[in-house]
């Protein structure tokens, strides 16, 4: 997700492939780095020559060679990086352009599981249930073990208004949970804020790293110092990352100038390793509590780490997801290319990001139904008794919850009052924009609330 590099030369490699003249490739690379390759240029070039010559169907040379480079590709076992021939180009540009809408999720692929990084915040999936690091095993039904992701999220993706059928396998149930999911278009606001009721303590949830983020976050600092607040929670859960640039240039924000704020390395004999620090004083000073989750990756975690290594504030909330890596595109002609991993993030600590995650410093999970109310949640959601009892237009108040949980019972429904509650809240928020933030149910902002006092 992170900011792309677009260049050309890599149209040599396919050059000398095609033409077979495999002296020119090895040219192009280090003496260490070309040992023993022409051992396996010579493998590859027999391999060619034998199906073209003796195979019994024939077939083109760009089936053979493209096979070649995604096997190539797949070889490395990496999820981020990824062959794009013309179909997987088009179809690319064709979910970019709005006509192919999805249903708000993040996802990649571990361990050959497709895991969901995070629901997109107001998107259908949020609304539906999904959550951070459910598993999607099915899309419409169809099982698909041994995709690509490519494959999955075109499956996923689909005209406006169209519905998907999601089957999920999550941790500590037993069986497969079933989502029906609408597809629209999702359209993303990376920047919410506000001062917490009763409390003199700032709110920023930052849902993306994009393009106008910084300006975004720079206006809810000044905000912030205008009214005097001095304490601000930092919300990244459910964020996926986005721009390295917009992860460094809002670190700088908060951070002493010259302090670190992340590093990058490749392979040490082909690419050094790169450092960026704090260039300005800080615009804010005030305490800082940043709030992650495991939907929280990639430039949340950049910002993260930055925060907590530098001892500028606590992080409160769960391991984050653990993608700290740099992808960089390449462009084999104007209809085909390649991403490629090029990089990995490293806090200013030197803790490596990816595949790790971050460890909050208090940890706390969200609110769930124990496993007896989950019957019961399953009942109304069968049921559809939320959407029975919930009108356009309804309050949640006093006198709506105690009409729910007397609606519940008369239903022969057992659920705890808090729980009934947070179902009824949840349905009448379907009608209309939800706060942006939650103090009656949500216990880790609550905590961070309680660290930051």
């Amino acid at each position: 997700m992170l900011k792309r590099i677009r260049e050309r030369n890599i149209h040599l490699l396919v050059l000398a492939f095609m033409t077979g003249l495999f002296l020119g490739l090895t040219l192009s690379y280090r003496a260490s780095a070309a040992e023993g390759a022409h051992r396996y240029l010579d493998y590859f070039h027999n391999v060619y020559q034998i199906i073209l010559g003796e195979y019994v169907e024939s077939t083109s040379n760009q089936k053979l060679f493209y096979g070649a480079i995604d096997g190539m590709i797949r070889s490395l076992d990496d999820p981020y990086s990824r062959f794009l021939d013309e179909k997987a180009y088009e179809e690319l540009k064709e979910m970019t352009t709005g006509k192919f809408v999805g249903v708000g999720i993040e996802i990649t692929i571990q361990d050959e599981e497709v895991v969901v990084i995070t629901p997109i915040d107001d998107s259908p999936a949020m609304k539906a249930g999904i959550r951070a690091g459910d598993i999607i095993t099915s899309v419409d039904g169809k099982s698909i073990k041994g995709k690509k992701l490519t494959e999955i999220v075109k499956l996923i993706k689909g005209l406006p208004g169209t519905k998907v059928g999601l089957t999920v396998a999550r941790e500590g149930f037993d069986d497969a949970i079933e989502f029906e999911l609408s597809r629209e278009a999702i359209k993303l606001k990376s920047v919410e804020y506000d001062i917490i009721a009763d409390k003199n303590i700032g709110y920023l949830k930052i849902k993306n790293f994009g393009s106008d983020t910084t300006k975004d976050v720079t206006a809810a600092v000044k905000f912030f110092n205008s009214k005097k607040v001095d304490r601000i929670i930092i919300d990244l859960r459910y964020n996926p990352g986005g721009l390295l640039n917009a992860a460094v240039t809002i670190s700088d924000l908060f951070l002493d100038k010259g302090k670190t704020i992340v590093s990058t390395r490749g392979r040490s004999d082909l690419k050094r390793e790169e450092i960026f620090k704090s260039e300005n004083d800080p615009s804010f000073n005030g305490k800082i509590v940043l709030l992650v989750n495991k939907g929280s990756a990639s430039a949340s975690e950049i910002l993260s780490g930055a925060i907590r290594d530098n001892d500028r504030g606590k992080l409160v909330g769960e391991k984050t997801f653990g993608k700290g890596s740099v992808q960089k595109s390449y462009n084999l002609d104007e209809n085909i290319g390649l991403a490629i991993t090029v990089a990995h993030y490293y806090t200013p600590s030197g803790e490596l990001i990816h595949g790790k995650g971050i460890k909050p410093d208090v940890e706390i999970a969200p609110e769930q139904f124990t496993d007896a109310e989950m019957k019961s949640v399953k009942q109304i959601e069968k049921g559809g008794l939320i959407d029975s009892f919930v009108t356009k237009g309804m309050d949640y108040n006093d006198d709506t919850k105690t009409k729910f949980r007397r609606y519940l019972k008369d239903k022969g429904i057992e659920i705890s009052d808090r729980s009934a509650d947070f179902l009824l809240k949840s349905g009448v928020y379907h009608y209309r924009k939800r706060p942006i933030y939650d103090t009656e149910f949500d216990i880790q902002l609550t905590r961070a609330i309680r660290e930051i006092e």
